[in-house]
């Protein structure tokens, strides 16, 4: 049976191997000043990727979360280039082809360059991105979250919205594959939490917010994702755990036998995108 450790190196590299937020995600962008608020148009080359670096979150922004920034992946990049984020595994084309801005959110697709080898994608490319990996100071939530934040000319970003909400509504998506990776039960959050991820009092022009899973060996990974526009920016909040159904009944015999259980996810717990890390960066967007 495994150990409590052993898990939470699991979970830890399975995060990792996620490489979520980075194609098409999240985002922050300028055009100089110029444009109707903060966060709308673009801007060329540094000058978006240090608007974007100074928009991320740092620890002590969100209470109760530690935020830390991804090695080799989410830096500011050229124009065109939002740095490599991550290797999730041999990449390709989406199928259904309709697909593949679900596949480009996770950084697994066809979209931007993420390290993994994947083929070019219609999706416009990010002239910046940035990412943070945000993970609880606490024991209360295994919950690991992914903040991605890029830089477009506000026509693509606006593009982008409409190509993910569609392929995150098309019953072929429910189930797609990129590569050799599977992902299935693909289906729009409830209402109350994509209008969560949208309150007026932090701004955004809109927001689209979806559930998905694939198997990763005899685990379960679990994302809830969502994508708030502002302008030319998106916000890309990619909230996972894992289902380990072996730590399950582990926890449930600890009970059981009147000792702590350490909390595994259970088949019905779905990761959420906490509303504090929602508000706190598109406060800062």
């Amino acid at each position: 049976m495994k150990s409590a450790v052993s898990r939470v190196v699991v979970a830890v590299s399975i995060v990792a191997a996620l490489g979520a937020t980075s194609a098409c995600g999240g985002s922050g962008g300028d055009d100089g000043g110029k444009s109707r608020k903060p966060g709308a148009g673009s801007a060329k080359g540094g000058d978006a990727a240090a608007r974007l670096e100074k928009a991320a979150l740092a620890t002590g922004d969100v209470k109760g979360y530690e935020v830390e920034k991804p090695k080799g992946a989410g830096n500011p990049g050229k124009a065109g280039n939002p740095g490599k984020a991550g290797t999730a595994g041999k990449a390709g084309k989406a199928d259904p082809a309709m697909c593949a801005p679900l596949a480009d959110i996770l950084g697994t697709g066809t979209g931007t360059d993420t390290g993994t080898g994947s083929a070019p994608s219609t999706s416009p490319r990010p002239e910046a991105y940035v990412s943070r990996t945000l993970t609880r100071t606490d024991d209360k939530d295994s919950t690991t979250t992914r903040v991605g934040l890029s830089a477009y000319a506000e026509a693509d970003a606006e593009r982008l919205m409409a190509d993910l909400r569609a392929a995150s509504k098309a019953k072929k998506c429910a189930t797609f594959h990129v590569g050799g990776h599977r992902y299935f039960g693909v289906r729009l959050a409830e209402a109350a939490e994509a209008a969560e991820a949208n309150k007026p009092n932090v701004g955004g022009d809109e927001a689209v917010s979806y559930k998905l899973a694939h198997p990763m060996g005899e685990y379960v990974a679990r994302q809830t994702i969502t994508v708030v526009r502002d302008g030319g920016t998106l916000a890309v909040f990619d909230a996972s755990n894992l289902y380990d159904p072996e730590g399950v009944q582990h926890d449930r015999e600890a009970e059981r036998n009147g000792m702590e259980s350490v909390g595994t996810p259970k088949a019905d717990e779905d990761p959420k995108v906490a509303a504090a890390i929602v508000d706190a960066q598109l406060g800062r967007v």
